[in-house]
């Protein structure tokens, strides 16, 4: 994030909830809650001198607005970044908005070119792959930026944010092998990332693209192995029904493609089931359409 913006966005809250610097630095006499001094605040406000992060978190509460709100009015000001950006393409995708995704895939490389920032060009990337993978006009992922991707993959012990939604945008230009390969250290380079339910979740997405995508190649042994990591992964006292309907429709597609024609019938029998039970009438005559004859 621009680190304008956060003093920027600070001050127009503060003047807009009529509160003194006084006040919200709690610098005022017999205060209960002093947190820093006026003059600190109104530096930061200025983009003169920065808080640290606990007094920016005391400060915000002090004006009755949660540090998650605050963030957000701070994000607005710019492009957003990591899982925010990655959610944004989700819902550009699902409008088929693509206009809209070069806009943002060309103000992410200037931004690369300003800050030089990896990231930054990872970021630009994921969204060039979309556009690549729609042939949308011109835009193709070159051999180079292939190379560069999987290098940076391969590099990191430990993934965080940023690599599972690298690696989930360019499934369909990286070989098989290494879709296989990055797939079983998505499994292993994530125990840290994974504690955080959000981020779990994300991995769990990752993996149920990537078992699709050898059930797709007709790839039996990189399914199996896939498809056991996806079901160990929603495993939980209490799984959650949408988690299991998500992979229900994997492992019927995989009971077809090893020829186990009637168990994957019951899989989707069950689904349909499962969605007229739930008013998704759509949906459960979809499940029913994917039943073979």
């Amino acid at each position: 994030m621009d680190s304008k913006s956060w003093g920027r966005v600070f001050r127009e809250i503060r003047e807009m909830k009529n509160l003194s610097l006084a006040k919200v630095a709690g610098d005022y006499e017999n205060s209960p809650n002093f947190i820093t001094s006026k003059q600190q605040v109104s530096r930061f406000e200025l983009s003169k001198s920065d808080i640290t992060l606990t007094k920016i978190y005391e400060l915000v509460e002090n004006m009755g607005l949660s540090f998650e709100e605050y963030l957000y009015h701070v994000r607005n000001y710019e492009l957003p970044s990591g899982r925010a950006l990655f959610e944004e393409l989700g819902r550009l995708q699902e409008l088929g908005n693509f206009s809209e995704i070069e806009n943002v895939y060309q103000k992410l490389q200037m931004r690369f070119i300003e800050s030089q920032n990896r990231i930054d060009y990872w970021n630009a990337l994921e969204y060039k792959s979309f556009l690549a993978q729609k042939n949308y006009k011109s835009y193709q992922i070159s051999e180079e930026e292939i190379q560069e991707i999987s290098d940076e993959l391969f590099s990191i012990l430990e993934w965080g944010e940023a690599e599972p939604f690298l690696f989930s945008e360019f499934i369909y230009f990286l070989p098989e092998t290494l879709v296989f390969e990055f797939s079983k250290e998505l499994i292993k380079r994530t125990k840290f990332y994974r504690k955080i339910p959000e981020n779990k979740a994300q991995v769990i997405l990752v993996i149920r693209d990537c078992t699709n995508y050898f059930i797709e190649k007709s790839q039996v042994e990189q399914a199996e192995v896939l498809l056991d990591s996806y079901e160990k992964l929603i495993e939980s006292p209490i799984v959650d029904v949408y988690s299991r309907k998500k992979y229900l429709f994997v492992e019927g597609n995989y009971q077809f493609l090893i020829g186990n024609i009637e168990k994957g019938n019951q899989i989707f029998e069950n689904l349909a089931i499962m969605y007229e039970k739930l008013g998704y009438d759509k949906a459960a005559s979809y499940m029913k359409e994917k039943r073979h004859k």
